[in-house]
């Protein structure tokens, strides 16, 4: 698999290269929104979306406690269906969280490789295979306002 970033800065045309893509079938995906330049006051790659994330994912395993908590004082199910259902809802909505954070924070982190602090830039994520390096290609050049560049 190969990936390449599509920027620029004009609306239009960057939507019909995502609208041709999407019609010849090439993975894409509009990264655009979490490209800006401003960063989170915590840290370089913390954005204001993994923040929302990890605070969603606090109140949900609050909200688990809480419910265990009621479930075990009711007793009207057994202790230890309780504590398992518990412990197997936490480690999953923590899996599934962690793989939605780390997947922002890779394309956080191409945003920043790439765009070199522009501001307000339009970005795409393309993963192609080798034999659609000419349609990428081909579907860039239509444009000359927008750059296209590989990354790992």
């Amino acid at each position: 698999m190969n990936h390449y970033v599509i920027k620029g800065h004009d609306y239009d045309a960057f939507r019909d290269a995502q609208d041709e893509l999407v019609d010849l079938k090439v993975d894409n995906e509009d990264i655009s929104a979490i490209c800006d330049s401003n960063t989170h006051p915590l840290h370089d790659f913390l954005t204001n979306h993994v923040v929302k994330i990890i605070k969603s994912e606090c109140v949900f395993l609050f909200v688990l406690m809480i419910g265990a908590y009621t479930a075990v004082n009711i007793g009207t199910i057994p202790m230890a269906a309780i504590v398992v259902a518990t412990i197997v809802l936490g480690m999953f909505s923590i899996w599934v969280s962690g793989m939605l954070g780390s997947d922002l924070i890779r394309h956080y982190a191409l945003c920043k490789e790439t765009t070199l602090g522009e501001k307000h830039p339009l970005v795409l994520h393309v993963e192609i295979e080798d034999g659609q390096r000419e349609t990428l290609r081909k579907v860039v050049e239509k444009r000359p306002q927008l750059q296209m560049q590989r990354v790992c």
